[in-house]
C-alpha cells in the first residue's frame, strides 16, 4: 500500500505542474529502480540456494569422505605391517650379530690360550726339551690347512687373485667378515 501512495503523490505533482521538468526523466529513473531492486532479490535467492546442496549430491559427498576414510583406514593398516616387519627383521639381525659376537670372543679366548699355552712351551729349560716330544710344524711353502670349509674356500680364492670384495660376493658373505678372516690368516 505504501508504493501506492508514493505513485499517487507523484502523479498529483505532475498534474500540478510542479515537476514538469522531472518528467522527462521520471519514467526511465523509475524503470531503473525496478529493474535494481528485481536484480538484488535475484542474487539474494541466488546466494540463499547456492549454499544448500540437494539430497543426491550430500549423498555423493558422504560417499566420497566414507571412501577416502577408507582408505586412510588401510594405508594405516599397511603401514603398521610394515614396520612390524621392518621390527621383525631388525630384530632378527640384532640376534645374528650378538651371535657372531660371542663366536668371536671364543676364538679369541681360544686364541690367547693357544697363545700362552705356546708361550710357557717355549719357556720350558732345556732338560725339558729332550722328553718333550718333538715340535711337528707345516712345512714353510705350504700353508697351514684350516677346518672351516668357508675359510678354506676364502683362502683357495684369495690364493687365485680375489680381493675381498669379489671373494665376498662370490660366496655371499659380507666383506668385513671376508677382510677379518683374511687378516687373521696373515697375522699367522
Amino acid at each position: 500500500m505504501g508504493n501506492w501512495n508514493l505513485i499517487v503523490a507523484f502523479t498529483n505533482l505532475l498534474n500540478a505542474g510542479l515537476l514538469g521538468k522531472l518528467e522527462n526523466w521520471l519514467l526511465p529513473l523509475g524503470i531503473m529502480l525496478l529493474i535494481a531492486w528485481a536484480m538484488m532479490r535475484l542474487a539474494n535467492r541466488k546466494r540463499k540456494t547456492g549454499n544448500i546442496l540437494s539430497a543426491s549430491e550430500q549423498l555423493e559427498r558422504n560417499r566420497q569422505a566414507r571412501g577416502m576414510q577408507g582408505d586412510l583406514e588401510q594405508l594405516m593398516v599397511e603401514i603398521e605391517q610394515l614396520a612390524r616387519r621392518f621390527s621383525s627383521q631388525l630384530d632378527a639381525k640384532t640376534v645374528h650379530l650378538e651371535q657372531l659376537i660371542a663366536e668371536a670372543d671364543e676364538r679369541i679366548k681360544k686364541l690367547e690360550s693357544l697363545e700362552g699355552s705356546a708361550t710357557s712351551a717355549a719357556k720350558t729349560d732345556p732338560t725339558d726339551a729332550e722328553t718333550a716330544p718333538p715340535k711337528v710344524s707345516a712345512p714353510p711353502n705350504e700353508p697351514e690347512q684350516p677346518d672351516d670349509p668357508l675359510t678354506e674356500s676364502i683362502y683357495q680364492l684369495a690364493d687365485s687373485g680375489l680381493d675381498a670384495h669379489k671373494i665376498a660376493t662370490e660366496l655371499g658373505e659380507h666383506v668385513g667378515k671376508v677382510e677379518l678372516i683374511l687378516a687373521l690368516r696373515q697375522s699367522k
